[in-house]
């Protein structure tokens, strides 16, 4: 495996779009274990391939199709004579005006010339920085979604107010609101009975193993994490002695707010 590129080790085509390379990621890390280097190779992976800079660069390294290299010309030995040996013509003396109009024409075709470039260059340190951007979001984005999902995911029955006061500081002002609908949920009492959660007294606690990107722009990257759940319930119908433990690949997409990577949606499953 370890001389695969790439496609190879994804299985997918040198033409492949994202949709195919995340699909056939996703369906590989299945097989291998969050922290191998099977894991670590397929992330890397997936990763260059979804993003259109490095993938260009990583594509340049690979073996190209061989260009038949044209043959050179045929020149005469001497090149101011023609076939026959017969010496060229001297070229007739260019009159003033004939040179002044090639004079124009040559400075013409520099100031267009000049003109490009700088446009070229203007455009390339324009790409530039959008891929430098990127790649600061990449990581900066992938850093705070593990944390986030650390967070967000772990409860107690018995400090359920403070920890959905410290979830906000994570969450973008849209998801925010289906969060705490979903937080509410967990906490709602019926008939003056005590919410599920309380009544089992459960604790839920979650350990990140790690985290992949999907694709990234400069202000929104999406995430998959993968995590450890620990579910104890330590009363009622429910009750265990030892705790469940949940593997779980979460979505997570991240949105720079302010300069600030936010949860802007979360999926599971």
């Amino acid at each position: 495996m370890s001389d695969q590129n790439h496609y190879e080790l994804l299985g997918v085509d040198r033409s492949a779009d994202a949709a195919t390379i995340s699909k056939a990621w996703r369906r590989r890390t299945r097989r291998a274990g969050p922290g191998s280097p099977e894991f670590a190779r397929l992330n890397e992976a997936a990763e260059t391939l979804l993003d259109p800079g490095r993938r260009a660069q990583y594509d340049a390294t690979l073996p190209a199709h061989a260009v038949p290299t044209p043959e050179p010309a045929v020149s005469a030995d001497r090149p101011d004579e023609d076939a026959t040996g017969t010496a060229a013509p001297a070229v007739a003396p260019v009159v003033r005006a004939g040179l002044s109009r090639t004079w124009l024409a040559a400075v013409a075709v520099l100031t267009v010339l000049t003109v490009v470039a700088v446009v070229l260059a203007v455009i390339y340190q324009g790409k530039r920085s959008d891929d430098d951007a990127t790649a600061t979001a990449r990581t900066e984005a992938s850093a705070a979604a593990r944390t986030a999902v650390g967070v967000l995911l772990s409860y107690s029955w018995n400090t359920m107010p403070a920890d959905r006061q410290r979830d906000q500081g994570y969450l973008s002002a849209r998801y925010a609101k289906t969060f705490n609908e979903n937080f509410d949920l967990l906490t709602k009492s019926s008939g003056g009975s005590l919410s599920s959660v309380a009544q089992t007294r459960t604790i839920v606690t979650v350990a990140v193993r790690g985290s992949a990107v999907m694709d990234a722009g400069p202000n929104r990257v999406n995430v998959l994490v993968f995590a450890d759940q620990t579910v104890v319930h330590q009363a009622g119908p429910r009750k265990q002695v030892c705790p469940c433990l949940l593997n779980d690949r979460i979505k997570v997409s991240m949105l720079n707010s302010g300069g600030k990577w936010l949860v802007d949606d979360m999926q599971t499953g």
